[in-house]
């Protein structure tokens, strides 16, 4: 009895809930797959000349290595062409199915690569799981998911951080020529960037693409090859470069120019200091981009001119301190500061007055002069009366006493030493006048150059 039970409710299962058998829409989709396959081969080509369309739809520009001259994006391409195996007539047999999905690994498809990829297999690859759209008058649409593609791209950066970039995929078949392959763009959607994500560094201003002719690969036919070119014009964001490069720099160039009003010690320090800050600031620069001495990057030579603002002010403080160290100066260029301090500064350095000899303290060397003399004259009477001296003895007293100063009783040598000091302090001032206004007219030709200098740079690379 229980095994009658259990073959009763088999064949209930069976007959009644149809278990086994497909739907009818299933079913009849089924028999259209397997009657389009049989006797399909892939490796023959649809007809003699196929005519590919693409289409791309930019997701985002990952990354972009100027060193390297890489560019990576994230895209999706789709391909459409016609196959007439493919193709059906819609009818109550079919269940009037007008697409169906089918392996791209049992299709023929077009060879295409990426012409300027920098991996190292340029073919845009299908998986086991790809599938493509084909419907009933025989348009096969194929479209890959997200790839993550690298080109090369050669990038122009004289303007840096105002340049403009032109990067490109090209797409191509890589074996068969244009007799074979004919590759057009969709000119209704050309590039999709509805779905594109800004890149934080680089702004995407417009899309194009165009087919171009290049030489066909293949020695044995005399044709050529359509090149599907998509070209991205990007600009570059320069607010980051500004505030962490050309601003900084900027700030160091204002410190040098700061510097003319501090002591010599502290102004050698200050450009010690900016020099070595220029050499992190430009080698972090120049790592950013590949090595090459086609052109001049204009931040580069924004950053030399920087230097070389902080070099001459340098050697100009050496000069400086030289000259008021040594009180002397060339004649020419004291003519030139006394004329800075009558027409230009209208004195305001002027020259330190010398000084007069004081005619109270004259009196007072005399009165002490003639002091010492009384004292002195009766111990040499006193002295050639009791010991009866020679007159000799007396007349090289005298000339003693006469080799004495008047009042600080140094000799006459160190009193000569004493008025030369005297007269090369008074000169050393007045040298030092003279290179205070000296560094003053540096400090604004500095200025002025700089500022000119800055400006024609900044309009140069905005331009």
């Amino acid at each position: 009895m229980k095994s009658l039970t259990f073959v009763i409710l088999l064949n209930y299962l069976f007959y009644f809930c149809d278990c086994g058998t497909l739907p009818d829409s299933q079913l009849a989709e089924q028999t259209l797959i397997t009657s389009l396959l049989s006797g399909y081969n892939k490796n023959i080509r649809p007809n003699d000349t196929v005519s590919v369309d693409i289409t791309a739809q930019l997701q985002q520009i990952v990354a972009i290595d100027e060193k390297q001259q890489i560019m990576t994006t994230s895209s999706f391409i789709s391909q459409t062409w016609f196959d007439d195996r493919l193709s059906w007539t819609r009818n109550n047999s079919n269940n009037n199915i007008q697409v169906v999905l089918l392996p791209v690994t049992s299709l023929w498809i077009p060879d295409t690569m990426i012409l300027n990829s920098a991996d190292a297999n340029g073919y845009l690859t299908v998986n086991t799981y790809s599938m493509a759209s084909v419907s009933n008058a025989g348009q096969v649409y194929m479209i890959l998911p997200a790839l993550t593609v690298k080109t090369r791209c050669n990038f122009y950066v004289r303007y840096f951080p105002f340049d403009k970039q032109v990067c490109s995929i090209s797409l191509t078949s890589w074996s068969q020529g244009s007799n074979r392959i004919i590759y057009t763009e969709d000119s209704n959607t050309v590039i999709d960037i509805s779905d594109y994500t800004e890149h934080p560094l680089w702004k995407l201003n417009r899309t194009d693409m165009v087919v171009i002719r290049a030489e066909d690969r293949t020695p044995f036919e005399d044709t050529y090859n359509d090149v599907i070119t998509i070209q991205l014009y990007l600009q570059r964001k320069p607010l980051f470069f500004i505030l962490n490069g050309i601003f900084a720099c900027w700030v160091l160039n204002s410190v040098t120019l700061v510097s003319h009003a501090l002591p010599f010690a502290a102004q050698i320090g200050l450009c010690m200091t900016c020099f070595m800050t220029y050499s992190v600031y430009s080698l972090n620069f120049s790592n950013l981009f590949p090595q090459q001495s086609q052109y001049l990057m204009m931040i580069t030579f924004y950053f030399l001119l920087s230097i070389c603002w902080t070099l001459i002010s340098m050697i100009w403080f050496v000069l400086c301190n030289h000259f008021i160290t040594k009180g002397a100066m060339p004649k020419l260029l004291y003519s030139f500061s006394e004329w800075l301090q009558k027409r230009i500064f209208l004195f305001c350095f002027p020259s330190p007055k010398q000084d007069k000899p004081n005619p109270s303290r004259f009196r007072q060397n005399i009165k002490v002069e003639n002091i010492d003399m009384d004292q002195h004259f009766p111990i040499e009477n006193a002295t050639s009366i009791g010991k009866n001296n020679t007159d000799d003895t007396r007349i090289e007293t005298n000339n003693k006493l006469k080799s004495k100063c008047n009042f600080c009783n140094r000799c006459e040598t160190c009193q000569a030493d004493f008025n030369r000091d005297k007269v090369k302090g008074n000169n050393k001032k007045d040298i030092e006048a003279k290179c205070s206004a000296l560094n003053c007219f540096v400090f604004f030709c500095l200025l002025l150059v700089m500022t000119i200098s800055e400006l024609s740079i900044w309009i140069t690379m905005a331009e």
